[in-house]
């Protein structure tokens, strides 16, 4: 029964097609038959359902427009047909030409209906007005259509020089199915995930680095500023080596200029899905005392493995004026365990080299002694000017030059004789401490 209903329905729909597209009494009564079967069969009678609805949308809305269109020129004819309204238009009319000869802002073209509410404004100033709101869209049109037509323009050239650039072999990559890669473009977005999701899983399972962010008071404006710039380059090296490790940025005063420049360089820093801990809490606040371990370069005892287990703690310092013990005295103070670099076991040292470095050194020494477990692939991100066979290359090449110019007679001045002695290289060759 269902079956046979549901075929007489096909076959009615089918010869009476025209029909409902065209005659209303049908629609009304077969349409609630058709919405009714929709409710159970849906998906059978969507095709003719939207069909004959979009088609009476269709009819209604052809009859609304010729309607509007026959009122629109109905209504000034009816309103002209009086000799008072006649003569009231063509002075109408004259005004407008004055305007244009004046060069006032005046459309060129008025529609039916813009005449029509010209002729019922009583005065002068409010016909200026409304001839301006006019004059402003016909401009906004034209401006419109010229920005199209340039942009068309614009594209037409770029495709035909791609196009014309596609026959020739240039040997850069270029992705798609008709060029030399099918493979997909990474774009730098999705790079970017990527490696947010990598320090998403170091903080869940990696072991925790802090970097202690409370030595602002000790220094002036220009190396906050470069300690904030250290900081974001540890935050970039963490973020894209292989193995990166969880970041803590403790004791950070967020109302301090640190913060303040530390945010123009990552806008996401306070960010609820920021990779990174910040925080104005203390390290003592987050971890258990046996668990950190202080890097500072004035204690005596050598870090002689890297422990997972631990949680090293960086100074955020930059103390190129000031060589007080202060990373030193606050380990002391928080009582927990202090380290430092083992550099005299692997590295030949230089003459009068200090051993500190910047942040974003000491971050690139600990991740890659994580992830190798050598020190002397670890040590390699130390910089050469600090090593004994640099300084000796250099006392070289200086010697060489002196002798060169007792040779040819010429008298050094007294400048380049002062640069010459190690001393007063001290104290350009000592940059950052990250440590203290």
């Amino acid at each position: 029964m269902y079956n046979h209903f549901r075929r007489c329905l096909i076959v009615s729909t089918k010869i009476h097609r025209k029909l409902l597209t065209q005659e209303s009494s049908h629609e009304s009564i077969l349409l609630p038959v058709i919405d009714c079967y929709a409710s159970s069969r849906c998906i059978w009678n969507n095709t003719v359902y939207k069909r004959v609805y979009c088609q009476i949308a269709n009819n209604e809305k052809t009859d609304e427009t010729s309607v509007m269109k026959s009122d629109v020129q109905q209504k000034p004819d009816d309103f002209l047909s009086n000799p008072e309204d006649i003569k009231r238009y063509q002075i109408l009319e004259l005004e407008i030409d004055v305007m244009r000869n004046d060069a006032e802002k005046v459309p060129e073209k008025l529609n039916p209906d813009n005449w029509l509410l010209l002729l019922k404004l009583p005065s002068k100033r409010q016909r200026k007005k409304y001839l301006y709101y006019l004059w402003c869209n016909e401009t906004h049109k034209k401006n419109e259509k010229m920005r199209k037509e340039l942009k068309k323009a614009k594209w037409l050239a770029e495709k035909a020089e791609a196009e014309a650039q596609q026959t020739k072999d240039t040997g850069k990559i270029k992705y798609g199915l008709t060029y030399n890669s099918i493979f997909m473009r990474i774009n730098s977005t999705t790079m970017n995930h990527y490696y947010n999701a990598k320090l998403m899983q170091a903080i869940m399972f990696a072991p925790k680095v802090v970097f202690d962010c409370s030595y602002e008071s000790y220094m002036n404006f220009h190396q906050i500023h470069n300690c904030a710039k250290q900081l974001t380059l540890s935050f970039a090296n963490n973020r894209a080596h292989v193995d990166p490790m969880c970041l803590y940025y403790c004791n950070l005063n967020k109302d301090g200029l640190l913060m303040e420049y530390f945010q123009r360089n990552v806008p996401t820093l306070l960010n609820d899905d920021f990779p990174a801990i910040v925080t104005s809490q203390s390290y003592l606040d987050l971890f258990q005392k046996d668990q950190l371990l202080y890097l500072t370069p004035h204690c005596k005892t050598d870090i002689t493995e890297y422990d997972p287990d631990t949680v090293y703690i960086i100074g955020a310092m930059i103390d190129t004026t000031n060589s007080e013990p202060l990373s030193l005295a606050k380990a002391k103070k928080d009582g927990i365990r202090m380290g430092k670099l083992p550099l005299e076991r692997y590295m030949e040292w230089g003459p009068s080299s200090c051993k500190r470095f910047s942040i974003n050194q000491m971050i690139n020494i600990l991740l890659d002694l994580r992830y190798t477990g050598n020190w002397k692939k670890a040590l390699r991100h130390v910089p050469n000017r600090k090593l004994k066979e640099s300084r000796e290359f250099k006392l070289q090449k200086q010697l060489r030059r002196h002798l060169y110019l007792q040779k040819m007679g010429i008298q050094e001045s007294s400048a380049i004789e002062k640069n010459f002695t190690y001393n007063s290289k001290k104290s350009n060759d000592c940059r950052v401490d990250c440590t203290s």
